[in-house]
């Protein structure tokens, strides 16, 4: 919290400066191009490095899986159980990993799983995102690109001069600071977490070292949890098949 109101303060600063005295625009130039290739490279990056994200949205199978995996990552954490991370790689699975050496806990993970799944059905929805989820990086990269590039058209719409742009950019910065994790959210319910399914179970918890193309570092325990999910009824009435192991 307090790095956000140091760089709000600072920013803040910088767009008084800028438009009190306009002669240190000519000092700005370089390093405002240079943040905006920065910015620019590593937007491109993300989404290069991110491909899961367009399988996830696409499919409401895994979209149910990934809202479980955070679930589940939340009552751990609740449980005070050190989580490190987790990925969803299917439309019936998903791995959670914790730190250290932590193989015998297989059924507090499956049990951890079971719990999160009745709470989200008896309307704890919320449970199902979370603030650390790969979507809200991916979307803080895309924001924070948006917002250079809106500022710098709203520099030519309003005089195209130097020290407007730089005001301009720094206060969509700032408000990119105050939105990014409320809009990595928002992403989240909107494209990538679902919770409209009719009843859910895990089946299965294995401590596994590697999971698809990715093997668990030394300092870590991977767990794949496998669950059973049946979708919720259409408006008609039919209900799409489940998916089991």
């Amino acid at each position: 919290m307090w790095r956000r109101w140091v760089a709000s303060t600072v920013l803040d600063g910088a767009a008084v400066l800028v438009l009190a005295a306009p002669a240190v625009c000519a000092y700005l130039r370089w390093p405002m191009l240079a943040l905006y290739a920065l910015v620019s490279g590593a937007f491109v990056m993300m989404w290069r490095r991110n491909p899961w994200i367009y399988q996830i949205a696409s499919d409401p199978l895994t979209r149910i899986a990934h809202g479980l995996e955070h679930a589940t990552i939340a009552v751990l954490e609740e449980d005070r159980l050190p989580v490190a991370h987790g990925f969803t790689h299917g439309t019936n699975r998903f791995m959670v990993a914790l730190e250290g050496d932590h193989a015998h806990r297989t059924a507090e993970i499956a049990d951890a799983a079971a719990r999160a799944i009745r709470r989200i059905r008896a309307g704890e929805r919320a449970l199902a995102y979370h603030r650390g989820c790969g979507t809200s990086s991916v979307v803080a990269a895309a924001t924070l690109w948006l917002a250079f590039a809106t500022s710098a058209f709203g520099a030519v719409l309003l005089g195209g001069t130097a020290p407007i742009f730089y005001a301009i950019s720094l206060v969509a910065v700032r408000m990119w600071i105050a939105w990014r994790e409320p809009l990595g959210l928002l992403a989240q319910r909107l494209y990538t977490v679902s919770t409209d399914f009719g009843s859910a179970e895990p089946v299965a918890v294995r401590a596994l070292a590697r999971v698809g193309g990715w093997e668990a570092p030394s300092d870590e325990t991977w767990f794949e949890v496998l669950v059973r999910v049946e979708p919720r009824a259409s408006a008609g009435g039919a209900v799409a098949p489940g998916v089991e192991m």
